[in-house]
């Protein structure tokens, strides 16, 4: 007892320096130090620390700030560590946009996991805008369309080399029939791609559409989705 006590006193006057003492507590704007991140700033950040309200660098938890973290909208997920005495490392891995998305007329970035962030006044990006997502969809509903979106783009990117199409609008609302507005110039076309074979309907486009255009020069829309044929519906006259 003799040697217990006086030890146990000692441990606990180290546990109160080390809890309470001024030299461990956390700055305010610069409590973090801020790795990884394009979009998110260190004020983003400060806002989420402060969220927690821990004062103290050992009585905070990790995991706990580590969630508050990745509460920010363009934090897709995020480490945090203890620098002593005073600090955090924060390293965020930021979300990916794919396109815009159009919401009751108000754009929107979103990325794959359907989660919609709003444009960094400093960033710029060359999407084609998406309709056909409800922000009351079913999140697995607004994953699985953006896939049938993403691989879209990446078929029309691997056969677009050099055809000068742009990809302006997509729409999404029926699963089973992707719609694409295409602009070249000053030419427009509506484009149904069905739900597959996106690079092989795309080539079928560019290759016909020139012949189509020598009985119906005004092309409205082309119809893709039916195997061996093509269904063009002409402009109607003004």
């Amino acid at each position: 007892m003799a040697v217990a006590l006086p030890a146990i006193c000692a441990v606990g006057l180290v546990a109160r320096y080390v809890f309470y003492s001024s030299r461990f507590a956390l700055a305010d704007t610069d409590a973090a130090v801020l790795t990884g991140n394009h979009y998110v700033s260190q004020l983003d950040v400060a806002s989420a620390l402060g969220a927690g309200a821990e004062p103290n660098l050992f009585r905070l938890s990790l995991d706990g700030t580590r969630r508050q973290v990745e509460l920010i909208p363009w934090v897709q997920k995020a480490s945090v560590r203890r620098i002593f005495p005073n600090r955090l490392l924060v390293d965020v891995t930021e979300r990916s946009p794919v396109a815009y998305v159009n919401l009751a007329g108000r754009l929107k970035l979103v990325d794959s996991e359907g989660v919609l962030l709003e444009k960094p006044a400093e960033a710029s990006f060359d999407f084609p805008v998406i309709s056909g997502l409800d922000a009351a969809m079913p999140s697995a509903d607004r994953i699985a369309r953006l896939a049938l979106f993403q691989q879209f783009a990446q078929e029309l990117k691997a056969q677009n080399r050099g055809a000068g199409w742009v990809v302006s609008e997509v729409d999404l609302s029926d699963d089973r029939d992707l719609k694409a507005l295409l602009v070249e110039g000053h030419e427009t076309v509506l484009v149904h791609f069905g739900n597959q074979d996106f690079g092989d309907r795309f080539r079928t486009f560019v290759t016909l559409l020139p012949e189509v255009e020598k009985t119906a020069p005004a092309v409205d829309s082309v119809d893709l989705r039916y195997r061996g044929q093509v269904v063009v519906n002409p402009k109607a006259d003004r």
